[in-house]
């Protein structure tokens, strides 16, 4: 097996995203896992007071400002020096904003939903449309953005919906059952989703991007607060009552272990042997090839999902609490009494920094040492694009008659690499399996991209 960390990469020939944390839990994959190390200690960054109780997760833009919802439905936007940049009034628009984080797109533009509708504000907070105008549906998931910029968001209406990025409704699907997670996106631009509430036929689904079924996998039980994750090879990894499955790209059952209490959690793929996922009281290091390896004790039912830096370390938060700093083999390496319960799963920046919110309705930015691998905010370059993605050695640059000025690679913990280089195009053949961040300067600016090598 390849033993390199997997990060989510960009599919290929799509535009470059230059957010470090774009949507819940990192990626569209729903990975879980940074480019950029925060470190085992941490500090206190700063704290902001919310409206209300927090109990979605951020996301983080290539500014280093930090989005997030509140229960009093409201989506803030917080600068890296902690001072609030704008804050979205989405009151007339629903009655809470439960589980869900924000998605970002390339240009800044935000989409989140409340529970009754799907909603997207630009870079200045500013309501630019919601979904539907009239209507109101129920909802309590994160949306995600596939790479052909559709949004996709899922509700206990029993469906999924695919939106175009003006608002347009392009499909939705009728689930049979409701669904109460986020959907993911994999890298073959698949969207996996997972049922819930009913009696019976619960299932994994995995739908094209034109909204045609590709398959279906029988679960044997509630994919319940559990949102999909989707590893580099496109398997799916999800938890439904108190069994972590992964499934085949085919949708044929890879391996299945079984928990002591039910997921409420979105697995996070630290490579392609090892996830995290949270479970009842504890948090759990799953092997794909011989089960639990290990768990940590957290207290209470815990929903946070951890997140996993450059490094391999893990945040989680606590229902009892706490928020934890975990090595991979169990060690805790920093832990703190929180206001009140963590149902936020942590996201990461690009300046060593973990951020979470409390269900007192507070905000939190903690520092660690680590810095990541890139300095400064990059600027995006449209229409460039990589390719292919993954790839076996050689990847395009897809300058469009520019010349990359200079081409840098950094392997997964931050350090330079060799390659080989030949025009506009680079060839990453004879490294390790893994994946890697490529970065470009032309002058036009500096783009950064993440290459899955197989």
């Amino acid at each position: 097996m390849k033993n390199a960390v997997l990060v989510v990469a960009l599919a290929s020939a799509a535009t470059l995203s230059a957010h470090p944390w774009t949507c819940f839990h990192g990626d569209p994959q729903h990975s879980g896992l940074s480019m950029h190390s925060v470190g085992e200690s941490l500090s206190v960054a700063w704290t902001y007071p919310a409206g209300g109780d927090i109990s979605g997760s951020a996301v983080v833009n290539d500014a280093g400002q930090v989005l997030f919802g509140a229960r009093d439905v409201k989506l803030y936007c917080i600068r890296g020096s902690g001072t609030e940049a704008w804050v979205a009034d989405l009151d007339s628009l629903g009655t809470s904003i439960y589980f869900t984080a924000p998605a970002l797109d390339d240009e800044g533009n935000v989409y989140v939903t409340t529970n009754r509708k799907l909603v997207k504000v630009d870079s200045t907070g500013t309501v630019v449309w919601r979904y539907p105008d009239h209507n109101a549906l129920s909802i309590s998931h994160s949306p995600v953005i596939g790479d052909d910029g559709k949004i996709y968001f899922a509700c206990y209406s029993d469906s999924l919906y695919a939106l175009t990025q003006d608002g347009r409704l392009e499909w939705a699907s009728d689930l049979g059952l409701d669904v109460n997670s986020a959907p993911a996106v994999g890298l073959d631009g698949n969207i996996y989703v997972a049922t819930t509430r009913g009696s019976g036929g619960w299932r994994l689904w995995a739908f094209a991007p034109n909204g045609d079924i590709a398959w279906t996998f029988p679960l044997a039980g509630e994919a319940d607060f559990a949102s999909p994750a989707v590893g580099p090879d496109s398997t799916v990894y999800v938890g439904a009552d108190r069994y972590l499955y992964a499934v085949s790209a085919g949708g044929r059952l890879k391996w299945r272990d079984s928990l002591p209490a039910s997921i409420r959690s979105c697995p996070a793929i630290a490579d392609d042997s090892t996830l995290y996922v949270s479970a009842g009281s504890y948090v759990y290091n799953v092997s794909a090839d011989s089960g639990t390896r290990w768990r940590k004790y957290l207290g209470g039912s815990n929903y946070s999902s951890p997140a996993i830096d450059a490094n391999g370390i893990v945040y989680v938060g606590s229902a009892l609490g706490y928020f934890y700093v975990l090595a991979s083999d169990s060690t805790v390496l920093w832990s703190r009494t929180m206001p009140d319960n963590v149902w936020s799963s942590p996201a990461i920046g690009a300046d060593g920094r973990v951020f979470f919110g409390c269900m007192d309705g507070t905000f939190h930015a903690f520092q660690g040492p680590g810095v990541g691998v890139r300095a400064g905010s990059p600027l995006r370059q449209p229409g460039l694009a990589t390719g292919p993605n993954p790839t076996t050695g050689l990847v395009h640059l897809g300058l469009s008659g520019r010349t990359a000025e200079r081409v840098f690679v950094y392997n997964s913990l931050g350090a330079a690499v060799d390659f080989g280089r030949s025009g506009n195009a680079v060839d990453l053949a004879g490294l390790p399996s893994g994946v890697y961040l490529l970065e470009l300067v032309t002058s036009a600016g500096t783009s950064r991209a993440r290459i899955v090598l197989h």
